[in-house]
């Protein structure tokens, strides 16, 4: 009897562990600049791996559109390069110059249509010194 409790331990410390890991790498995966409704999304990529940009530094970022047409959205933002779309990712180089901003975010606003409907979201993009 002393021998099945200590095993249900064991197993329930096993699963325990298990379910942490899990969790853990899910939420790295997960973009903190993604706008979703539905089946229908909008991510912002940070092509270096970054989840910031840097003052001065161009810095290329993709727009994923998931069942958006990205030819009814629009990006607007400080410093923002269109570099033109395909597949269903809009590629943009990003340059924020230092002197420019009040606080160390740059606000990204997206318009588009979803089912024919205008809706729109926003990114705060972090924004750091090169040093």
């Amino acid at each position: 009897m002393k021998k099945l409790m200590t095993l249900n331990k064991i197993i329930l410390l096993g699963v325990l562990i298990t379910t942490l890991i899990s969790c853990s790498k899910s939420s790295k995966n997960k973009s903190s600049f993604l706008y979703e409704n539905g089946e229908s999304s909008v991510e912002l990529v940070i092509l270096n791996g970054n989840d910031f940009l840097i003052y001065d530094v161009p810095i290329l970022a993709d727009f994923k559109w998931k069942k958006i047409d990205p030819k009814t959205g629009s990006i607007l933002g400080t410093g923002i390069k269109m570099l033109g779309t395909d597949n269903g990712i809009t590629k943009t180089e990003i340059t924020v110059p230092s002197n420019y901003l009040d606080s160390d975010t740059l606000n990204i606003k997206l318009r588009f249509e979803i089912n024919g409907e205008k809706t729109g979201t926003e990114f705060n993009v972090p924004i750091k010194s090169e040093k």
